[in-house]
């Protein structure tokens, strides 16, 4: 199952109190029902530890309940206490926070907030290829990454109360490796005035955090967490997108592959074949075909599949997605002119593309250009995956849309590794 992934992003706060107010408005006939939820966030990425420093993952958590018939209180505590008093129904949820088995046990998560990208620092000195595992490593006490090294097994870290004083200890040689959020590190390194040149990063893995709701609050309030769900949307209304590094880092990775694809003598000859026989399709027609695609997909009827698709690139592709050596392809599907599947590598959930900003974007991009969408979490294997489309040019003209799914952790873990 794949589902759409938001960051916490940057929030007006003028907007979040008017969206906010108009909420309340609306709702004040409303009967509401007050939600206690734990957070340690101020002692997380800076020394700032004042009442108002709750940061931009409660005004998110807020911002949510504005939309919601509940009322929210927010307690600052330890981390540990946080959830000591969730097991004890003392409170009613905490966050932000990994998914933890340990948990699990009495709570439920969300679906994510916010999206951490973890990175290794080190100091400038270091041996690129140290493993960060086995160098003396720091972590904010109560913090994410300390529980990610205690799920691991990995019980040897030094604590510091926060993000700077970890960085202080980095540069003075007391540790050795850092384990934070890249923005987060990025941010408290330039208060202390450290310069890029005084450390190196690598990349270690994307990080969803959510809210943790106690099983004796859901027992009360079943549909909670699917109505809170509904609501992330509203406040976080821009999708998790790449930045111009990681962009470029995937085409630098990816883009020879996908030229010996396009260089194939097959795919032109199909391309044509199937957008003349495809010409004449009305929208209604259209419609119907991707509504049947979709039931044989339901029932994982692949005979029907198959005989949507071109089989002389069907079985192109099948070859294309066994050779890649590299494992950063997870799919590859090809449409023709219109937005119809010619070929799908797995198959896809849908059959026409056309609808989808990965066809629209493309089909308008100059030769040469690539399209990156949002990024999707796979919840069945917790990998986040970006699809890249571009134009497939036949004769100088766009005769149909190559889109290929990559698995930007690995590709990151490549390069930074």
């Amino acid at each position: 199952m794949t589902v759409r992934f938001t960051r916490i992003l940057p929030l007006p706060f003028l907007w979040l109190l008017l969206c906010c107010h108009a909420d309340a408005r609306a709702d004040a006939a409303v009967p509401s029902v007050r939600v206690v939820l734990g957070t340690n966030t101020p002692s997380a990425y800076s020394a700032d530890k004042t009442s108002n420093s709750l940061g931009q993952s409660a005004e998110l958590v807020r911002c949510v309940f504005a939309h919601l018939p509940f009322e929210v209180s927010l307690h600052v505590q330890p981390w540990r206490r946080v959830q000591q008093e969730v097991l004890t129904g003392a409170s009613d949820g905490f966050f932000t926070a990994m998914s933890d088995p340990q948990v699990d046990q009495y709570a439920a998560l969300t679906d994510p907030l916010v999206l951490e990208k973890w990175y290794w620092f080190s100091r400038s000195d270091t041996p690129r290829d140290a493993n960060p595992i086995r160098l003396r490593s720091g972590t904010i006490l109560g913090s994410q990454q300390q529980l990610w090294y205690e799920l691991n097994g990995h019980s040897s870290t030094l604590s510091a109360q926060d993000l700077p004083q970890l960085i202080k200890l980095l540069l003075a040689g007391r540790i050795d490796v850092i384990l934070a959020d890249r923005e987060h590190f990025i941010e408290a390194a330039s208060a202390l005035g450290v310069t890029a040149e005084r450390y190196q990063a690598q990349f270690f893995r994307y990080v969803p955090l959510g809210v943790y709701l106690g099983r004796e609050f859901l027992a009360d309030n079943a549909d909670f967490i699917a109505h809170f769900n509904q609501k992330i949307p509203l406040c976080v209304p821009e999708g998790f997108a790449l930045n111009p590094r990681e962009e470029a880092i995937i085409r630098q990775r990816v883009e020879p592959v996908v030229n010996r694809w396009l260089a194939s003598p097959a795919l032109a000859g199909v391309l044509a074949e199937y957008n003349q026989k495809r010409a004449r399709l009305t929208d209604s027609h259209i419609q119907q075909r991707d509504h049947f695609w979709r039931e044989a997909y339901r029932r994982a009827d692949t005979e029907s599949l198959d005989d949507m698709l071109a089989p002389t690139l069907m079985a192109e592709l099948a070859q294309w997605y066994g050779e890649d050596a590299t494992g950063y392809i997870s799919e590859i599907i090809i449409t023709g002119a219109r937005g119809l599947n010619l070929a799908a590598v797995p198959y896809s959930s849908d059959y026409w593309q056309g609808d989808e900003a990965k066809f629209r974007q493309a089909v308008v991009q100059p030769a040469g250009q690539w399209f990156f969408d949002e990024v999707v979490f796979d919840s069945s294997t917790h990998r986040f995956q970006v699809q890249v489309s571009l134009p497939v040019m036949v004769a100088e003209a766009v005769a149909g849309v190559i889109t290929v799914g990559v698995d930007i952790e690995r590709v990151l873990h490549e390069v930074d590794g």
